[in-house]
């Protein structure tokens, strides 16, 4: 069952402020640590997370036309960001925790898988430890494998032909051959992030391998 909007918004501000307290007490070494993102550091996560509040959208949409790549004006748009203080990204990571917008299409789904996701990015390359709470966990899978994550967060090949399940959520979804871990792990999975998906087990895991691309 989807979730109501207002269950959504809860969960997205929760993880952005948490972000946002994280990342406040990083140093320049931990900001400059290769993410689980491959072409970003910890400090481009934090500009990537930020750029739809610091950055003129409509440079972003003149960008997407020169670059024929929405994707690619909003690298190029987050390179931009990346150079303002590091205060004032803080400060609109925490002012979208109350922000109102939701991306067309995609719904509230978007920013908490945003928020979530890239809070794995950050923490795990710097040894940091957050257990996801189990409602954000079921909303950013719920959000994996429905039709509004493709192809923005996931490519829809990606999914194809496997089953996950993640018993610690009593989550499943899906058809074809198995990926079984724990929800946070299954995340990781999904999203692309493979390096730190450890401990599934199931015949889709090669599959699923097999299948990653940048991860972004």
């Amino acid at each position: 069952m989807e979730l109501a909007e207002p269950d959504l918004a809860e969960y997205n501000r929760t993880e952005r402020l948490a972000l946002a307290e994280l990342l406040a007490g990083l140093d320049d070494p931990q900001l400059d640590t290769q993410s689980l993102c491959d072409a970003w550091r910890v400090r481009e996560v934090l500009a990537h997370l930020v750029t739809p509040y610091l950055h003129p959208p409509l440079r972003v949409v003149a960008g997407a036309a020169r670059h024929l790549s929405f994707g690619k004006a909003m690298q190029a748009a987050a390179a931009e960001v990346r150079n303002l203080p590091i205060d004032r990204q803080l400060e609109a990571l925490r002012a979208s925790a109350d922000d109102p917008f939701v991306p067309p299409m995609l719904g509230l789904g978007a920013p908490l898988t945003d928020a979530v996701v890239h809070g794995e990015d950050i923490r795990v390359p710097l040894g940091i430890e957050r257990p996801v709470p189990p409602g954000h966990l079921r909303a950013v899978l719920d959000f994996g494998v429905s039709w509004r994550a493709s192809p923005v967060f996931i490519p829809w090949r990606r999914l194809a032909g496997i089953r996950f399940s993640a018993p610690d959520i009593d989550w499943s979804a899906g058809h074809g051959e198995l990926v079984e871990g724990q929800a946070q792990q299954l995340v990781r999975a999904m999203y692309g992030r493979s390096a730190a998906a450890t401990g599934l087990g199931g015949d889709g895991v090669e599959i699923l391998a097999s299948r990653y691309g940048d991860s972004r």
